[in-house]
């Protein structure tokens, strides 16, 4: 399928090939716990930060004796965290595009795996420097912040607007990086692939002739995601009330709220497999868009299906 077929009609093969492919879900699901997938469960279960514990645990790093290398250290640990999210991130797309047909011939799994973290650090690392630049805005200005006049602006509103124009960046660092990503990893692996390289340089090309339709495509990936998000939220803070209570009242060791934490963790698991399918629809998307779905999953083939 080239990308002159219509947005609708990629979008409905792409879903219907991931409703059809449930053995995509898993690999799926792992690229989507090392986006957005994690996120519902922890603003559910752990209780946000008061504006005091922030100031608390700024105060204890700037009165460290191991002041600044304590701040180095957790600078190390955030780093780590985003390596590793994105080899997590590569093992899963590898084998999501080897699944599906689009893995690379005669290349070994390792390979590939290279191939896709070196695509993919390619597409996050200008976001990730932004997103460090905000960190270290968001440090500087705080203290001031926090000892401002209370205007009625809650604290984190009033750093976010002192952070505008690198907030504004890092979204559309992040914008550009999502379509940059999926078009030079669809290069990079495949019957045709390029070298790193050369598949960079290709998805740039692709992005400068028809940015509107790849640029739509990131953002209509962006605002899906956001909003299965926000359901998911929702979702599991309604079935997670209960429990909270009875942790509260200290009857977690009752058959209620076993039953209760039970259902819970189903239903997240459930909520996580379904943004693995939705993970599976936009790569699909992405792999029609870019002219790359073999002819077994082409729309011509599936409609011969019954």
């Amino acid at each position: 399928m080239s990308t002159r077929g219509s947005w609708s009609r990629n979008a409905a093969v792409a879903a219907r090939l991931a409703a059809n492919r449930g053995d995509l879900w898993l690999p799926g699901t792992l690229g989507a716990l090392t986006y957005l997938a994690w996120l519902p469960l922890v603003i559910t279960v752990a209780a946000a930060p008061r504006t005091s514990d922030l100031a608390f645990l700024g105060a204890g790093l700037l009165s460290s004796g191991l002041f600044p290398l304590n701040v180095i250290l957790i600078a190390v640990v955030g780093a780590l965290v985003v390596l590793i999210a994105c080899l997590i991130a590569s093992l899963a797309e590898a084998s999501l595009l080897r699944a599906a047909g689009l893995g690379t011939p005669a290349r070994s799994m390792a390979r590939e795996v290279e191939v896709t973290f070196s695509v993919i650090l390619l597409a996050v690392l200008p976001a990730v420097a932004v997103g460090a630049a905000l960190i270290s805005g968001a440090a500087a200005v705080a203290p001031a912040e926090f000892g401002a006049p209370d205007l009625g602006v809650p604290l984190a509103l009033r750093i976010a607007l002192r952070l505008a124009p690198l907030l504004a960046v890092f979204g559309l660092l992040a914008w550009l990086g999502q379509a940059f990503g999926a078009l030079a990893l669809r290069r990079a692996v495949g019957p045709g692939a390029l070298p790193v390289g050369a598949a960079a340089k290709a998805a740039v090309l692709d992005l400068v002739r028809q940015p509107a339709r790849r640029l739509g495509l990131a953002l209509a990936v962006f605002l899906t995601d956001f909003v299965a998000f926000a359901l998911a939220a929702a979702l599991l803070r309604v079935l997670w009330a209960p429990i909270g209570a009875d942790l509260a009242g200290g009857q977690l060791v009752s058959p209620t709220a076993l039953l209760l934490l039970v259902g819970f963790v189903a239903i997240w698991l459930a909520v996580v497999l379904a943004f693995g399918a939705l993970h599976v629809l936009f790569s699909t998307w992405w792999s029609l868009e870019s002219g790359g779905l073999p002819a077994a999953a082409a729309p011509e083939s599936m409609e011969a299906r019954p």
